[in-house]
């Protein structure tokens, strides 16, 4: 399998101006994944991802890790009354030299209701499909703050 060389970016695209229009895209689609994650907007959600895509997530111990589709994901988000903030940052971006394979591995934090619940890894797994990136598979670990931790932004 051959890949690009990673490139570490910042969350802020504005800071970077040498990054690939390709993986300038790429990031957006994480982004706008996870600011629809915070409104938990179906239709935002739906503009991003594929329902049919999985996800395993590994909540903090002694939880077990889970797994479903991003569709059951996304239902079950729409459901919840607490406000979700979360948040990546200097995210990994690797492209398939085809070009419709890529991966955004990036540290995260969560908040629920304006305090950080836990933080850890995300991978998003994306597809080029009709000229657009979308989020097919998403895999989390993650575990619960240090005291430092629940002071991030």
């Amino acid at each position: 399998m051959c890949w690009t060389v990673p490139t570490h970016v910042c969350a802020n695209l504005a800071l970077e101006h040498d990054l690939s229009e390709e993986t300038q895209a790429i990031i957006a689609v994480t982004q706008g994944f996870l600011a629809a994650l915070n409104t938990k907007s179906r239709a935002d959600l739906d503009k991003h991802c594929i329902r049919a895509g999985g996800m395993s997530l590994a909540p903090p111990s002694p939880a077990a890790l889970r797994f479903c589709t991003i569709g059951s994901f996304i239902e079950h988000v729409a459901t919840l009354k607490d406000t979700i903030d979360e948040r990546i940052w200097d995210p990994e971006v690797k492209v398939h030299e085809a070009g419709t394979l890529a991966t955004v591995w990036a540290p995260f934090r969560a908040k629920i209701n304006g305090v950080v619940d836990h933080v850890g890894v995300e991978l998003f797994v994306l597809h080029k499909l009709n000229g657009d990136w979308k989020v097919t598979g998403l895999a989390d670990s993650c575990r619960l703050p240090t005291k430092e931790e629940m002071n991030m932004d």
